[in-house]
C-alpha cells in the first residue's frame, strides 16, 4: 500500500518546491516593480538627517574619531552608529547611495520574511504572497525605507526575529534560536525602548514554553544577552546609569512638564516642586541649562565635549545633558505625584499620536509629497483615517474639542487591529484551546504567537507611557507583527465558520 504523504512532506517533493517557488517570485516581482513606480513618481532616498539627528554622531567624529566616539557614547545604544561610521568611512562622497542600497536590499528582507511569516502560520502561499506584495508596496513602507533613520531597519530584524522565534518553538533547533536572539540583541543595542528587560522576557519565556530545550536557549541567548548586559555596565561605570540611553528623563519630562500650562509650571518651580531645569524646555541648547545645572569641565573627548555639531545642532551626547535628563526625571516624578493630570493629557496625546497613520509624520513629507493622493487613499482604506482636521490652538483654550478632533483623526482600523491583537491574543495564550484552526491549515504552536503578542504589547505599552511626539514611527516597527498576527486570526476563523456551515 501507497504511503499516504503529510502536508508536510508533499510540500518537500520537487514538483511541490517548483510549484511554491512561484509565490515568492511574485513577491519579490511586486517588491521591484513596486520600487521602479515609487522612484518613477519622484520617491528618493533621503539621507538629509546624517548632519543633524540627535541620535547621530557628528558624521566629522565617526570618521575621525569611530572607536573613541562609539565608546563614549551614552544617549543612546551604539549599532546604527557604528553602521554610520562604516559606510561614511569605506565610502565617503558616496555615502547616500550605499545607504539606499543598504535600505533597498532591507526592503527585499522585508518582503521575503513577511511572506515567509504569514505562511508559517498557516496561511495558504497564494494569500500570503498577496498580503506580503500589498504591505511592502504600501506608501508608509516605501516612506520609512527611503529615510536615513534606525525605524525601517529595526522594523526588519523585529520581523525577521519572529519568524525565528516561530521556528525554535516549532523545530527547537538551536540554529534559529541563535539568529533570533542575535536580531533581539541587536534591537536592543540599536533602540532603548527595546530595554534588556525585554530581551530577558523573550529568553525566559522561550525557555518556559520549551522547557525540555532549556539548554539550547540559554546557550543561544548567553553572548548576545552578555553584550547588551556589557554595554548597561559601561554606561553604569561611565555615567552612573544602568540604561542602554540616558535621555530617559528629557523623554519623560515632554509626558509631564511639557503638558503643565505656563502658570502651572510657574507654580511648581515657586513652591520649590521643580528646578530650574524643568523651566527650560525639554532638549534646548546647553546654554539654556547653565544657570540650572554647572557647566561640566572639558573631558578631552570630543563626542563629550561638543556642544554644538557643524550644523548648529546641539550635540546631546554632551556630558552636560547626563546631569540635565536626571534632573528633568526627578522634576517629572515630582510633576506625576502633585498634577496627575498632567500625565493623563501626555498619555492622552501619546496615544492619540500613536495611531495617526505611520505616513504622518514630519520628517517623512518630502517624499510623501510626491505621492500624496496614494498615501491619502492607504491611509483610509488601511489605516481607517478618515478626518483630516485639527486645530492645536484647541489644546489650551477647549482641551475637550481638541481631544475629540485629535481622536476622529486617528487611523481606526489600527485601533482595532492592535485592540483584538493584544486582548484576542492575550486569551488566545491563556486558553489556545479557544483558537481553533482550520484542519487543512498548518497549527503552530500556541507559543509561536507570543513573540508577535509580548513585542505588540511592549511597544504599544512601554513607548507610550513614558514618551510623547514621535509615537506613530514607534507604532510602525510593530504594525507588520500586528498584521500578521490579525490576518491569522481573521483566516482562521473564516476557515472555522465555513467548517461549520459544511458541517451543517
Amino acid at each position: 500500500m501507497k504511503k499516504r504523504q503529510t502536508p508536510d512532506a508533499r510540500r518537500r517533493t520537487p514538483q511541490a518546491t517548483h510549484s511554491n517557488a512561484w509565490p515568492l517570485v511574485t513577491v519579490v516581482a511586486a517588491f521591484v516593480l513596486s520600487r521602479i513606480g515609487y522612484y518613477i513618481a519622484g520617491v528618493r532616498f533621503d539621507a538629509s538627517s546624517l548632519p543633524w539627528f540627535w541620535q547621530f554622531i557628528d558624521p566629522a567624529l565617526l570618521k575621525a574619531n569611530l572607536g573613541q566616539s562609539l565608546w563614549h557614547l551614552h544617549s543612546q545604544p551604539p549599532a546604527f552608529n557604528l553602521f554610520l561610521g562604516i559606510v561614511v568611512n569605506l565610502f565617503p562622497g558616496h555615502e547616500t547611495l550605499v545607504f539606499a542600497v543598504c535600505y533597498l536590499l532591507l526592503g527585499l528582507v522585508f518582503a521575503v520574511v513577511l511572506f515567509q511569516l504569514l505562511r508559517s502560520f498557516g496561511i495558504s502561499d497564494v494569500l500570503s504572497a498577496a498580503l506580503a506584495a500589498i504591505y511592502i508596496a504600501s506608501p508608509a513602507c516605501v516612506l520609512y525605507e527611503n529615510w536615513l533613520f534606525y525605524t525601517y531597519p529595526m522594523t526588519v530584524l523585529l520581523l525577521l526575529a519572529a519568524l525565528f522565534w516561530h521556528r525554535f518553538v516549532s523545530r527547537g533547533r538551536f540554529l534559529d534560536a541563535l539568529v533570533l536572539f542575535v536580531a533581539a540583541a541587536t534591537l536592543a543595542m540599536t533602540w532603548s525602548l527595546f530595554h534588556l528587560v525585554w530581551l530577558l522576557g523573550l529568553v525566559l519565556a522561550l525557555v518556559l514554553f520549551r522547557r525540555k530545550d532549556w539548554r539550547k536557549v540559554l546557550a543561544a541567548a548567553a553572548v548576545p544577552v552578555l553584550i547588551v548586559v556589557f554595554w548597561y555596565g559601561k554606561n553604569l561605570a561611565q555615567t552612573g546609569e544602568f540604561t542602554g540611553s540616558t535621555w530617559f528623563g528629557i523623554n519623560f519630562s515632554k509626558m509631564t512638564n511639557s503638558m503643565l500650562t505656563v502658570p502651572e509650571r510657574r507654580a511648581l518651580y515657586d513652591n520649590g516642586t521643580i528646578s530650574a531645569v524643568s523651566m527650560v524646555p525639554p532638549f534646548s541648547n546647553p546654554e539654556k541649562y547653565y544657570s540650572a545645572v554647572p557647566k561640566p569641565g572639558p573631558t578631552g573627548i570630543p563626542v563629550l565635549d561638543q556642544e554644538l555639531k557643524p550644523s548648529t545642532i546641539p550635540n546631546f551626547n554632551n556630558t552636560l545633558f547626563i546631569a540635565v535628563s536626571r534632573q528633568y526625571g526627578r522634576d517629572a516624578f515630582r510633576i506625576l505625584s502633585a498634577r496627575p493630570a498632567a500625565y493623563k493629557r501626555g498619555l492622552a496625546e501619546s496615544y492619540l499620536t500613536y495611531f495617526l497613520p505611520a505616513s504622518a509624520y514630519l520628517f517623512l513629507d518630502g517624499n510623501a509629497g510626491h505621492i500624496s493622493a496614494l498615501d491619502r487613499f492607504a491611509s483610509i482604506a488601511f489605516d481607517g483615517r478618515f478626518s483630516y482636521h485639527s486645530d492645536h490652538s484647541l489644546r489650551q483654550t477647549d482641551p475637550g474639542r481638541y481631544y475629540l478632533q485629535s481622536f476622529l483623526n486617528t487611523g481606526w482600523f489600527l485601533i482595532l487591529a492592535y485592540a483584538l491583537v493584544l486582548v484576542a491574543g492575550f486569551f488566545f495564550l491563556l486558553r489556545p484551546s479557544s483558537f481553533r484552526l482550520h484542519p487543512s491549515a498548518f497549527i503552530p504552536h500556541p507559543s509561536s504567537f507570543f513573540f508577535l503578542w509580548f513585542s505588540a504589547a511592549w511597544v504599544t505599552l512601554v513607548a507610550n507611557a513614558v514618551e510623547v511626539g514621535e509615537n506613530n514611527r514607534f507604532r510602525f516597527v510593530t504594525d507588520p507583527l500586528v498584521f500578521a498576527l490579525v490576518t491569522t486570526l481573521v483566516v482562521n476563523w473564516l476557515a472555522q465558520r465555513r467548517a461549520t456551515a459544511n458541517h451543517k
